[in-house]
Order: C-alpha cells, then sequence, then structure tokens
C-alpha cells in the first residue's frame, strides 16, 4: 500500500475515533442538559410556590388551594415531563404533565437499549419544599423516558451527518493535499529509475517544496558526478583498447618480420638441403622432411596467431569482407556441425575508428564463444544501422545456454564484450531465448557526442 492510502486510511481511523467519542460527548451532554432541565423547573416550582405563601400569609388571603395548579400549569417544563407536589403527610398530591411532542423519528431498539444503560432518561428532580422552618412536602419533576431517548437519537444523528460531512471533506482535502506534495516522490523515483537503467543524462526538475528541492539537487549532483566518472573510465577503457590494438600491431608486425623472415629462411635452407641429400645423403632425407613439415606448422601458427593479434583483413579488405571471410573459415571449421549466417548492411566500411577493430574483435570472440560452449546448430549475425548515428549488432544462437546457469556464470568473452561495448559508449543487452541460446544486442554509436554539460533532459 502505497503513502497516500495510508495517511488517507489513518486520517479516516482518527476520524471515526473523532466520531464515536464525539458521539459520547453529545449523548452525555443530552442526558445532562436534560437533568439540568428537570432540576431547574423543581427550583422555578418552589419559587413560585414561595410566592404563593408569601401573598398567602402576608394577605391573610386563603382563597386559593395551595399548592396553586396554574403555577404548575404555567411553567413551561421539559417537553413530556411531569411535576408532582407531594405534600408532607401526601394528603395532598398535585401533578401535571407537559404535552409529549410526537415525533416521526425512531430510534432503533439496541440505542434505545445502549442509552438506558448508560445514562437516565427516567431521571427524577426531586426538592424538598419548606417555608419558615416548616417543611410542606415535596417538588418533584419526572423525565419522559421516550422523549428523552428521542430527543438523544435526533441531536445524534444530527452530530452524526455534520461530523461526518466534514470528516470526509477534510480527509479528501487533505488526500487531495497529500497527492499534490508526494508527486515529486514519483518524478524522483521515475528518474531514479532512469538513472539506474544507465541514462544519467536525465534530470529531476526543482520543486516549490524546499525538502523535494534539496533532495532533487542532490540527486542531479549526484548523477553529474557519476556520469563524468563513467565517460572518465570510458575513456580511459578506449585508451587501454587502442594501447592493447597497437601493442597487438606492434607485436604481429615483429612477428611477421622475424620470425616470417626466419621461418622462411628456415624453410628454404631445408629446401636447399633436401635437394643436396637426394645426391649425397639419402640418409637424412626424412629428416629434412620433418623439418619441413615442422615449419609448415609453425608458419601455419604464425599466421592464425597474426590473425588474432591483429586482423590485417579488416585493414586491407574492409569490415564487411572481413566478417564474411570471417564467418566462411568458422563454417569451414565447424565441418557443418554449425551454421554461421552474416547479415549486414551497405555503407559498414564507412565506419570511423576505433569501430572496425572492434567491431571484428565482438564477432570474433562471440563466434568462439559458440564454438567452445553454445554446442548450437545455428548461428545468426546481423549488423545493421538503426538510424544514421546508431549501429546494432546482434548475434543469437540455438544453443544450450539456460537462464538460471546463464545468471550465475557469465564467461571471461562476455565480459570481454560487455567491457568493449562500454568503452566505446555503447549498450549491450543479453537474454536467454525461450527455446534456449544466447542473444546478444549491441547498439553502438557511430559518432559519440560529448556528455552535454549544461542542459539535460527532465523527467
Amino acid at each position: 500500500m502505497n503513502l497516500r492510502l495510508q495517511l488517507f486510511f489513518r486520517i479516516m481511523l482518527i476520524g471515526f475515533v473523532c466520531l464515536v467519542v464525539s458521539a459520547g460527548y453529545v449523548l452525555y451532554q443530552t442526558d445532562q442538559q436534560a437533568k439540568l432541565e428537570a432540576d431547574l423547573t423543581a427550583l422555578r416550582i418552589e419559587k413560585q410556590l414561595t410566592q404563593q405563601l408569601l401573598k398567602m400569609f402576608s394577605r391573610y388571603d386563603y382563597s386559593i388551594a395551595f399548592p396553586d395548579s396554574n403555577i404548575l400549569q404555567q411553567l413551561n417544563g421539559v417537553p413530556g415531563s411531569c411535576v408532582q407536589f407531594l405534600s408532607r403527610t401526601e394528603s395532598r398530591r398535585r401533578s401535571l404533565c407537559n404535552e409529549v411532542v410526537h415525533d416521526e423519528t425512531r430510534w432503533p431498539q439496541w440505542f434505545g437499549e445502549l442509552y438506558q444503560q448508560l445514562f437516565q432518561p427516567n431521571y427524577e428532580a426531586s426538592r424538598r419544599f419548606s417555608f419558615n422552618a416548616i417543611t410542606y412536602g415535596n417538588i418533584i419533576v419526572s423525565l419522559n423516558m421516550e422523549t428523552e431517548i428521542a430527543r438523544a437519537w435526533s441531536n445524534l444523528r444530527a452530530v452524526f451527518g455534520i461530523l461526518s460531512v466534514s470528516i470526509l471533506a477534510v480527509s479528501l482535502l487533505v488526500f487531495m493535499t497529500i497527492h499534490r506534495m508526494l508527486h515529486p516522490a514519483q518524478l524522483i523515483v521515475r528518474g531514479l529509475e532512469k538513472m539506474r537503467q544507465g541514462d544519467l543524462q536525465t534530470r529531476i526538475p526543482s520543486f516549490e517544496i524546499g525538502e523535494w528541492r534539496r533532495t532533487s539537487e542532490a540527486i542531479n549532483a549526484l548523477a553529474s558526478t557519476q556520469q563524468e566518472i563513467m565517460n572518465e573510465n570510458r575513456q580511459l577503457a578506449l585508451k587501454l583498447i587502442n594501447a592493447q590494438e597497437e601493442e597487438h600491431r606492434y607485436i604481429s608486425r615483429e612477428l611477421h618480420d622475424e620470425f616470417g623472415q626466419c621461418l622462411a629462411g628456415i624453410n628454404a635452407l631445408t629446401t636447399s638441403i633436401s635437394q643436396t641429400a637426394r645426391k649425397d645423403c639419402p640418409s637424412i632425407i626424412s629428416e629434412t622432411e620433418g623439418i619441413s613439415h615442422i615449419t609448415a606448422h609453425m608458419m601455419s601458427a604464425l599466421r592464425g596467431l597474426l590473425t588474432r593479434l591483429r586482423p590485417a583483413d579488416v585493414d586491407e579488405l574492409g569490415l564487411t569482407r572481413s566478417l564474411e571471410k570471417l564467418i566462411k573459415s568458422w563454417n569451414q571449421r565447424s565441418g557443418g556441425e554449425t551454421r554461421f549466417k552474416l547479415q549486414i548492411d551497405d555503407g559498414v566500411d564507412s565506419l570511423p575508428e576505433p569501430l572496425p577493430v572492434n567491431l571484428y574483435r565482438i564477432v570474433q570472440e562471440s563466434l568462439t564463444n559458440i564454438a567452445k560452449h553454445a554446442d548450437a546448430s545455428e548461428a545468426n549475425i546481423k549488423l545493421k544501422y538503426v538510424h544514421q548515428n546508431q549501429l546494432t549488432l546482434q548475434v543469437e544462437d540455438n544453443g544450450k545456454a539456460k537462464r538460471d546457469s546463464f545468471n550465475q556464470h557469465m564467461g571471461v568473452g562476455l565480459l570481454g564484450i560487455s567491457e568493449r561495448v562500454n568503452a566505446l559508449g555503447g549498450k549491450i543487452t543479453m537474454d536467454i531465448q525461450s527455446k534456449g541460446g544466447l542473444k546478444l544486442l549491441i547498439n553502438l554509436p557511430v559518432n559519440p557526442k560529448p556528455a552535454p554539460t549544461t542542459e539535460h533532459p527532465h523527467v
């Protein structure tokens, strides 16, 4: 569950708790208000009866019965309540019940039972009435239980309605506010995902909120630093690759000039010795033939070593014909067990350095891996332009590579290919096909541009 929903549900939970507390408070206040009104009604009756006795004793007028029933009728007491006056000897009894206000609203049975357990809807307010130290009786004000329960239910419904709408409105407002405040988090996560995938040119925009703004600035600064470090590493790796190629070129030239000449001289001397031996010493002809075979084997091994050190075909024939020749040699070497196929676009021979040699090296290493480890019957190599400034190399086979073993072990050859691609500023994707076999997809910039330093695409 995301943070917005968590906060929303927590706010709703707090609102529900507040609603329950408010409901309890309203019911308590309703009960206390009814009791207070009953007590005040009893107090007003006491004052009115005191006034009646004062008039009776001051005027000696005993024509009006005590207590006067008009006094009880004139009081506007609690609706549905009953007022009683009980004389001390209970010889006199006066009572009056206010009219019950019939409300169409009916409360649930559970509410009535709960309210009776928690409060006193049938409360009686009782006051002892005395005058001149003489007790005349008791004033009793009794509340009507149904009326009080109905009033409590009505108040509760009103408060519930107002608070429910208020809490819902506040929750929605807070949710929208939080959604707006947390929106930068989505942009930050999206930007970090792009950076994790290698797109370090992505920049997170600035935000109005200070905390988010400082976070985006820190992430952008980190991305810039990381991009500079990766550019430096890429340049160093490219220099290392170029230095290796120069060293290979130098070694191959030295081997060709020195060992090649020496082997050619040995071969010429062996031929001369063989011709002389046929006339003067036929017994050493077999030795001279052995020397010739060894020399021929050394010449063949030297040519293979020179090809691996520096493929002269790339410089002399171009990348297209060099790859075709390489594929042909692998088809001859495999004896039909593995069929190697090549598809290549026109214009590849015009690629700038150091792309041709490195592409040849990548294809060469890929074919070596297929021959050694894949046990494949078919391998396809595709070299084509995606657009003018980007080249794609795809190498796939139907071998025995599986996802589990591929995730656990990556050979030195694949690591070398990955390092070479990264040094050239490209991207490499290695995946296992559904039916087995490795698929290698390499994207290389034809004219790599320096990393921008002032303007960056935003998320």
